[in-house]
């Protein structure tokens, strides 16, 4: 026996037509042996295509399956990370106090932490930092420098550590998303006096 020939004979659309070829014959046999009809019934075989067309109905079924279920995995995981993930408190501008005066920044930081805006009430002490600075002449103040700039102007400063936790704190808490508390305000408001006293 060839190796062409063991592989039709064990291939599974030879097979579905071989239990056809059984079945059939099996039902002619109960038919005859019930006083059916003599002559012998017509033996019908399945086509060899449609053990082929079964076989690729269930592998293409199978393939669609696992890529339905790895779908509903991908989305299922990126669902729980975006829950995960919260984006960071939409920024709102401070607009400038109508007098620029420090002690107007001042007046809303204690707007702010009355309403327990502890982010916008440790901004608020930034900015009058920043203008008492500015009245002093020791830093002018200018709305399009960054805190880095910021923080490497103060340098020259004799105690640039009060400044340095604000400008810190504002930067965590804007850019960084961190939701500030209390304790962060209390820290905020010492740094603050610190800067008033000098």
């Amino acid at each position: 026996m060839n190796a062409e020939s063991s592989i039709q004979t064990n291939s599974v659309p030879w097979q579905i037509r071989q239990m056809g070829k059984n079945l059939s014959e099996w039902i002619q046999l109960q038919l005859s042996g019930n006083g059916g009809p003599s002559e012998p019934l017509p033996t019908y075989e399945f086509p060899p295509w449609l053990g082929q067309l079964l076989f690729w109905c269930v592998v293409v079924g199978v393939i669609v399956w696992a890529a339905w279920l790895v779908v509903q995995f991908i989305d299922q995981y990126l669902a729980t990370r975006r829950r995960k993930t919260k984006p960071p408190a939409p920024v709102r501008l401070i607009a400038p106090s109508i007098d620029g005066s420090a002690a107007a920044w001042l007046r809303q930081a204690r707007q702010f932490e009355r309403a327990g805006n502890w982010r916008e009430a440790c901004r608020a002490l930034y900015m009058a930092a920043l203008q008492l600075l500015h009245d002093r002449k020791q830093i002018p103040h200018q709305f399009s420098r960054t805190d880095g700039e910021y923080l490497q102007i103060i340098q020259r400063l004799k105690q640039p550590r009060p400044l340095q936790v604000l400008i810190r704190t504002h930067e965590r808490s804007l850019f960084g998303g961190e939701v500030l508390g209390a304790d962060n305000f209390q820290r905020c408001r010492q740094a603050y006096e610190e800067i008033e006293k000098r």
